[in-house]
């Protein structure tokens, strides 16, 4: 018969689990657990856009972290943290099931696996090691966020600090931290929250594993610090003057629903690629009435390569190739839209040609257009892994999976990524005498912070560029919360990096960002509103901010040293744990 011993280090489980016992804390049935759960999805869900209820995202996770804390048995919190992750991302993600119902699942249940991951070191620190939440919340909190941004291709998507989009001082110091260090601010206020429960609900004359009140307080009085240091930092910094004159610019939307399935029948009638074209164009002839510099087109407005080696192939590619070039030269002024980019290649044996998403920038002199392609590409949307190398058996197993590949799965689909972060140059009329730089991040882009950041910085001591145009189709996610939230996310790009920013979104929401993160000018409503969908454009000026950022210069060291954090907590766990080990 087996015997069960302890070591004197093992004493604490029993010591701390009857401790929480006596104070009523010890969270004993799943019916308590659920509803926790319950609660933090449905105040997680109504923080972001569009309906930004952005007070709730500094309570919005109390009730998970009283589950962690004083949930009886460790599986449990972690089976709970599980599936209300899964079932927070599967409810707020459900625009991307149109596009790819595998992707959809399999991103949902690799999200959810982080909330498990940070339930661990956070049970840890109140339970074992009693150190405040206020302290340790945030910093296992954003280092799982970096590591959502940037593991897998990246997804930087349900940040605490996207919540706070349109709350301009408290993301002024984004330009310091990045979103990364706004996620930790109200990452903070939680794990304070959340500690004054744990003390309140206990008995001063016992001890056990949760903070003491002393430690409580103290991180209170550290989330209320470093939220008012982050307001004064703000209304300080949307104080100073230093933004001049920029560009005019003139963006453009269509609403143009997209689908991979070949076999759906929309109910909407569908332009043909043409008609498309003549839409655009009939608004840019509108538009030149306001004498802008540039006009911006989404990403993919209509069907077209632009480069000189695949125009001339395609009828419809040299006519819009002719009438964007005209546009420019007549108007003086620059034309930049989204289009593809095919070079053949007869020699390769793996692959026949390379196609590119590609950036377009005429000029109004007429010469041959400047090129940007896309560099982050999108996993099983622009490419599938696995293409070249050992594993290529993978490739086509996943390739054949996806509905670009055709009825017989044979089509490949994958484009090839870019080499540079290209900037380009213009001449702007409304500014006589200045010449601009501007980058063009290609769809997707603008959410990840490191493209921008390459862009304005590029590893140089200076700004490289003045300003960001980002084009985007976010018509394969119908119409919906998608589209806000995509904006959202984009304002911290322009925060980060203090430069203005231009959007034209196919079934978007194409305006305007100032470098203060302040929107203007947005398509569709009066200019304000953040709802998807809606055709037409706007015209106004976009600034060019002098500051240059302690972020674009570092990137994010500051979500790096809280992922170091999160591991160090591991480590503590794991020390721990060797040195109560159970003998059998």
């Amino acid at each position: 018969m087996r015997s069960r011993t302890r070591s004197n280090a093992g004493k604490y489980a029993p010591r701390a689990a009857a401790a929480l016992s006596a104070r009523g804390l010890e969270l004993r049935t799943h019916r308590a657990g659920l509803l926790l759960a319950l609660a933090t999805i449905l105040l997680k869900s109504t923080i972001f856009a569009p309906i930004s209820w952005w007070p709730l995202a500094f309570v919005c996770l109390v009730p998970w972290l009283l589950l962690v804390g004083t949930a009886e048995r460790a599986p449990r919190v972690y089976a709970y943290s599980f599936l209300m992750a899964l079932a927070f991302f599967l409810l707020n993600m459900r625009w991307l099931y149109p596009a790819t119902g595998y992707g959809y699942a399999a991103l949902s249940v690799y999200q959810a696996l982080y909330f498990p991951l940070m339930a661990c070191p956070l049970r840890h620190a109140v339970r074992r090691r009693r150190w405040p939440l206020a302290l340790v919340v945030p910093l296992v909190l954003v280092g799982s966020e970096l590591l959502r941004a940037v593991a897998a291709s990246g997804f930087p998507w349900f940040f605490l600090s996207h919540s706070l989009y349109k709350v301009l001082p408290l993301i002024q110091v984004s330009d310091l931290v990045g979103a990364h260090g706004v996620s930790f601010v109200v990452a903070a206020v939680n794990g304070a929250t959340a500690d004054l429960i744990l003390v309140r609900k206990a008995r001063p004359r016992d001890s056990g594993a949760v903070p003491s009140p002393r430690s409580a307080r103290f991180g209170a009085a550290f989330a209320g610090g470093l939220l008012v240091l982050s307001a004064v930092y703000g209304f300080v910094q949307l104080s100073r003057d230093t933004t001049s004159p920029g560009p005019k610019i003139a963006v453009f939307q269509g609403d143009f629903l997209n689908t991979v399935y070949h076999d759906d029948s929309p109910e909407e009638e569908q332009l043909t690629e043409e008609e498309k074209m003549q839409f655009y164009l009939s608004m840019m002839g509108e538009a030149a009435a306001h004498k802008p510099d540039l006009y911006l087109l989404p990403e993919s407005p209509w069907y077209m390569y632009l480069n000189p080696e695949a125009r001339s192939l395609y009828p419809l590619s040299r006519v819009s190739f002719e009438r964007l070039q005209r546009h420019a030269t007549e108007h003086d002024a620059y034309v930049v839209t989204g289009s593809g980019s095919l070079i053949r290649t007869p020699l390769d044996f793996l692959a026949k040609f390379r196609a590119y998403n590609s950036a377009t920038v005429f000029r109004p002199d007429g010469s041959e257009p400047g090129r940007y392609d896309k560099i982050h590409l999108v996993y099983f949307g622009e490419v599938v892994p696995f293409r070249f190398g050992k594993l290529r058996f993978l490739y086509f197993w996943l390739n054949s999976l996806m509905p670009f590949s055709g009825p017989d799965g044979e089509v490949e689909y994958s484009i090839f990524r870019g080499k540079e972060f290209r900037a380009f140059t213009m001449q702007a009329a409304s500014v006589p005498g200045t010449t601009f730089k501007f980058g063009v991040p290609i769809c997707y882009e603008d959410v990840m912070p490191y493209v921008s950041r390459e862009f304005v910085c590029g590893g140089r001591p200076r700004k490289r560029v003045d300003l960001l145009l980002n084009i985007s189709n976010d018509g394969w996610f119908g119409r919906g919360v998608q589209q806000p939230q995509h904006l959202a996310i984009c304002v911290f790009r322009a925060v980060e990096n203090r430069v203005g920013i231009a959007r034209a979104v196919n079934t978007g929401v194409s305006g305007f960002i100032e470098s203060s993160g302040r929107l203007h000018d947005l398509v569709g409503g009066n200019g304000t509103e953040e709802s998807g969908g809606n055709s037409g454009y706007a015209v106004a000026d976009v600034g060019v901010d002098s500051r240059y950022t302690l972020y674009s210069r570092y990137g994010d060291w500051f979500g790096w040293g809280c992922a170091l954090a999160w591991l160090a907590l591991f480590v503590d766990y794991g020390v721990a744990r060797a040195r109560a080990p159970r003998e059998e």
